[in-house]
C-alpha cells in the first residue's frame, strides 16, 4: 500500500496494530467533537506532565520550605507589619530589674527598676522578614502610667552586630508609648534583624536621685516590609501556592500511574484467563471481583490506606484495588464475545497453545478497548487520591499534594483566604475533565457500535 515513505514500504504504524486502531481513528475523526475531545484531553495530560517532569526548573520556590509571609494575596507585594518582644534577655549591675518577663505584652503590669544604673540586655527578636525590602523599624517602649518617677528615664541601646558596637538613644516617658524610628540609621537588611545580631540593652538612668522607679509594660520592635509577588499567593504557612500547585503535579500523577497501571497489570490478565478458560476458575474470580466492586470506591480505598499507612507508594496502592475489579469486569467481558470469533476458532483448530491463543489473537484486539478504560480511571484515581489526602489518610505533610493543600486551607475560605485552596482544586478540576474527555472521546470513535450509530 503506498504511504509517504514510499510505495514499497510499511507504514511507520501499521493500521491494524493495537495502536494504530486507535491513532488512525484519532487522526481522521479530529474534526469531529469526539476527536476534538480526544485531542482536547491528549493536550490537557501531556502539559501536566511536563509540568511534572519539569517542576523543579519552573517553579520558582522550594515547595516545603516557607519563603514569605503568610496569606499573601496572589498578583501582589503585600506590606508586612511584624511586631516582636524579646524571648531571651540577661541582667546585670546590683539593682536588678524584677518581673522583666511582665514587659512582653501591654497589659498594665510591667518590670520595674528602683534604683539608677540597673540594665538588662534583650536578645532573640523573632522578626521573620523573607526579603530585601524593609521600609520601615522602630523599637517601641511602653510605660506603665503614674509608675514612673520623675527625673527618671531610660537609656536604649542598639546593636546589629552582637553588641560589638552600640547606638544609644533616650527614652523618657512623655507619654504612654514611646516609639523610635531606626530606619534612617542605616540600610536595613533581614540578616540586621536575626535573632542572634540585633540587640537592645535598656539602662535605667536618673537626672537627679539615684533611687526612684522606672516601671516598662512593653518592649517591642515593630517592621514593616514587602513581600515577594506571587502568582497564586502563599498558603497559612508562607509557602508559594503556585510552587505547591507544580509540585503536587508530580504527586498526583505518580499516584494514579501507581494506582492504574498496577490495576491493568493484575486486572487485565486475570479477566484474560477468567473469560477465555471459563469453568469454575472464571465463577470464583467473579465473585470475588464483584464483591470488591460493590464497594464505594473511596471508602474502601481509605480502609486499605488505613492498614498500608500514608505515603505516595502507599496510597497509589491503595488505588489499585479500586480499579482492579473494573480492568477485570471490562476485560471478561470483551473477551467472552473475542473467544467466539472465527479466527480463534482457526488458531485452535491448528493446534495453538492455549496461552498464545489468549495472548496473540484474543489479547491484541481487547486492548483496544483499555485505552477508554484507562483514561476514564485515571481521572477517577486522581478525585480518589485528592479526596484521601483531604480526609487526612493520604500523603504526610509538607509534602505537595493537591488534596493535602485542599484540607488544610479550607478552614481560612471564611476569612477571605480563598486562593490557597482554589487553585488546588482548579487543577484537579482540569486534569480529570482532560481524562474524562480523552476517554470519552476515545469511546466514542473506537467503539464500533457508537460509530455506526454516527454513521
Amino acid at each position: 500500500m503506498p504511504t509517504s515513505d514510499g510505495p514499497d514500504r510499511r507504514p511507520w504504524l501499521p493500521r491494524h496494530s493495537i495502536l494504530g486502531r486507535i491513532w488512525y481513528p484519532l487522526l481522521e475523526e479530529r474534526r469531529t467533537l469526539a476527536g476534538a475531545m480526544s485531542w482536547i484531553g491528549i493536550a490537557i495530560l501531556v502539559g501536566f506532565l511536563v509540568i511534572a517532569a519539569f517542576a523543579d526548573g519552573i517553579a520558582p520556590f522550594d515547595p516545603i520550605v516557607i519563603q514569605d509571609e503568610k496569606d499573601v494575596p496572589p498578583w501582589t507585594e503585600k506590606l508586612v507589619v511584624t511586631n516582636a518582644t524579646s524571648i531571651n534577655w540577661r541582667e546585670g549591675s546590683t539593682d536588678r530589674w524584677t518581673s522583666v518577663i511582665e514587659a512582653q505584652e501591654v497589659d498594665g503590669v510591667g518590670m520595674t527598676s528602683g534604683a539608677a544604673g540597673a540594665w538588662v540586655n534583650f536578645t532573640s527578636f523573632f522578626l521573620p522578614v523573607y526579603r530585601d525590602s524593609i521600609e520601615a523599624l522602630s523599637f517601641v517602649v511602653w510605660f506603665v502610667p503614674n509608675a514612673t518617677d520623675v527625673d527618671h528615664y531610660l537609656r536604649v541601646n542598639l546593636s546589629v552586630d552582637t553588641g560589638r558596637t552600640w547606638v544609644a538613644y533616650e527614652v523618657r516617658p512623655i507619654a504612654q508609648a514611646v516609639e523610635v524610628d531606626l530606619f534612617p540609621l542605616r540600610t536595613w537588611r533581614p540578616a540586621d534583624l536575626s535573632r542572634d545580631v540585633f540587640r537592645l540593652n535598656i539602662t535605667h538612668l536618673s537626672d537627679g536621685a539615684p533611687a526612684g522607679n522606672v516601671s516598662v509594660d512593653y518592649v517591642g520592635v515593630e517592621v514593616a516590609w514587602r513581600s515577594h509577588w506571587h502568582l497564586m499567593g502563599t498558603d497559612t504557612v508562607g509557602r508559594d501556592v503556585f510552587t505547591r500547585v507544580l509540585f503536587g503535579t508530580r504527586t498526583s500523577l505518580i499516584i494514579m500511574a501507581i494506582g492504574v497501571f498496577v490495576a491493568l497489570a493484575v486486572g487485565f490478565p486475570l479477566g484474560l484467563y477468567s473469560g477465555y478458560v471459563g469453568g469454575a476458575v472464571d465463577k470464583v474470580l467473579v465473585l470475588v471481583m464483584d464483591s470488591l466492586y460493590s464497594f464505594p470506591g473511596l471508602l474502601f480505598a481509605g480502609l486499605i490506606a488505613v492498614l498500608l499507612g500514608k505515603g505516595v507508594v502507599n496510597i497509589g496502592l491503595a488505588v489499585t484495588v479500586i480499579y482492579i475489579p473494573l480492568y477485570f469486569r471490562v476485560t471478561r467481558s470483551q473477551v467472552l464475545s473475542a473467544r467466539e470469533e472465527l479466527y480463534v476458532e482457526a488458531a485452535r483448530a491448528i493446534g495453538a497453545p492455549t496461552t498464545r491463543v489468549m495472548f496473540r489473537y484474543i489479547a491484541a484486539n481487547v486492548l483496544v478497548a483499555i485505552p477508554v478504560i484507562f483514561s476514564i480511571s485515571a481521572a477517577d484515581a486522581i478525585l480518589t487520591a485528592a479526596g484521601l489526602s483531604y480526609l487526612g489518610l493520604g500523603v504526610e505533610a509538607p509534602t505537595p499534594d493537591w488534596g493535602l493543600d485542599l484540607s488544610a486551607a479550607a478552614g481560612v475560605i471564611d476569612n477571605g483566604l480563598w486562593w490557597a485552596s482554589f487553585f488546588p482544586g482548579l487543577v484537579i478540576v482540569i486534569l480529570t475533565i482532560g481524562l474524562s474527555f480523552l476517554g470519552e472521546g476515545l469511546n466514542d470513535i473506537i467503539n464500533p457500535l457508537l460509530k455506526k450509530e454516527r454513521s
